[in-house]
């Protein structure tokens, strides 16, 4: 089978492509696979047999054996029409009676984080309902159609040029919050497992596709803890409904969870990354907003924050998680701008300004946090000193009035630990 005229497709990675695409020998059934040549890697999609089907390729997908969830609209679809999608293409179904479904063909995927974060939320019309997967990847989801309604990236920018600024307010803390929601509910299953090294790796990864010039590492604290993570969490996945006027309400959002497709494709996630990874893509969804006034992004960014700490596990939005020091809310937008700059050029589009800006200030970054090491390094001398004079004055190694000097260096501590959380950046 000749490759498919995908290439064009807003989904299709041409950016990062190398060289044609060839035929691959394993498949499911219904589908023939390519392999697509990436500079750092080869990616397998997968592609219908005889390209996009009609009513009837619908019905043979109804006897796929490793089909999942509700599939019933593959039996009842009266009419199917087909649109490109972000991830693959779209089909729209009239199911009769049971309403409009979408089948969604993710040619590219990792491990099927789609039906994983079905089967984590349960009934909720705002996840998959069912679907195909294929060793371990999501290849077909099925979606019930919510309809037209508005998304929060879209009315943040429309309430801001609006000067509906409190409204804003209300939105974005309202988006923090539901996200901090979907947190908690992933409290039960997060791993304590300690993987910052994994974490780190990752960003050398990163720092190699990219080419970037930055070089950015993070201790990480024992609260940041790898759970179920959204992984493409942005304020255009979260739905806004209208109110008894039929108009948007910022109060009532709710958080759509697609699949991960060819973005966990470019750059799988290997191991479970803590929740302020979604924290972090939601602020980088604040900085592409077109907003004009001076300090209201850094003001919606602490709404978001406010939001999301007010409903998500109080251990992990505690000082010590939210320690910049120890890693914190930075170190993960860091990885979420490098993978801005990784799927900008993946998918041959123009790096974003914000991302531009955040890149060429790393290194400001990084200078204030070692200026504050060097303040808890006095610290620990100071602590050092304070311990050594009790000693020496309790042992009789000094006399008293000779190890007091020492001792009167722990007045020192309590002002230079606040000097040093001080010079943290904060968690927004």
């Amino acid at each position: 089978m000749e490759f498919p005229d995908v290439t064009g497709e807003l989904w299709f990675p041409r950016g990062a492509t190398s060289t044609k695409p060839v035929p691959a020998e394993h498949a499911p059934v219904g589908f023939t696979s390519f392999e697509v040549p990436l500079p750092w890697s080869t990616i397998v999609m997968l592609w219908p047999t005889g390209g996009l089907p009609d009513l009837q390729g619908l019905q043979q997908w109804a006897e796929l054996d490793d089909l999942w969830g509700d599939t019933t609209c593959l039996r009842t679809a009266t009419s199917l029409d087909w649109t490109s999608g972000p991830l693959g293409p779209i089909g729209m179904m009239d199911c009769g009676r049971d309403g409009i479904w979408r089948v969604e063909i993710l040619p590219f995927d990792h491990d099927g984080h789609g039906r994983r974060l079905s089967e984590h939320i349960g009934r909720n019309p705002y996840v998959a309902q069912g679907g195909f997967q294929w060793e371990g990847r999501d290849t077909l989801l099925f979606w019930r159609d919510l309809g037209a309604w508005p998304n929060a990236a879209d009315l943040l920018e429309s309430l801001i040029k609006s000067e509906k600024l409190d409204e804003a307010r209300i939105l974005i803390e309202e988006c923090g919050a539901a996200l901090g929601r979907f947190h908690s509910s992933t409290l039960e299953i997060s791993d304590n497992t300690k993987v910052a090294k994994r974490w780190n790796e990752r960003l050398k990864i990163l720092e190699d596709r990219t080419k970037s010039s930055t070089l950015w590492r993070a201790p990480h604290g024992r609260r940041t803890v790898g759970t179920l993570t959204h992984r493409n969490f942005s304020l255009s996945n979260i739905v806004v409904l209208n109110d008894i006027h039929s108009k948007p309400n910022p109060e009532d959002v709710h958080i759509l969870f697609p699949g991960d497709g060819v973005y966990g494709a470019l750059i799988p996630l290997e191991h479970r990354a803590p929740a302020l990874q979604d924290l972090a893509a939601g602020y980088r969804s604040i900085e592409r907003i077109e907003i004009g006034i001076s300090g209201m992004r850094i003001e919606l960014r602490r709404c978001f924050l406010d939001g999301w700490r007010s409903t998500a596990p109080p251990a992990w939005v505690s000082s010590d998680s939210l320690d910049s020091h120890k890693g914190g809310v930075p170190i993960w937008e860091y990885e979420q701008v490098l993978k801005e700059v990784l799927y900008a050029r993946a998918f041959d589009n123009e790096i974003d300004s914000r991302t531009r800006w955040f890149l060429a200030h790393v290194d400001r970054i990084q200078a204030g946090m070692f200026r504050a090491r060097t303040i808890a390094a006095g610290a620990l001398t100071c602590t050092a000193l304070l311990g050594f004079g009790i000693y020496a004055g309790v042992t009789e190694l000094l006399q008293w009035s000779d190890a007091l000097p020492l001792m009167l260096c722990g007045l020192a501590i309590p002002p230079l630990r606040r000097l040093y959380r001080s010079l943290a950046p904060p968690p927004y």
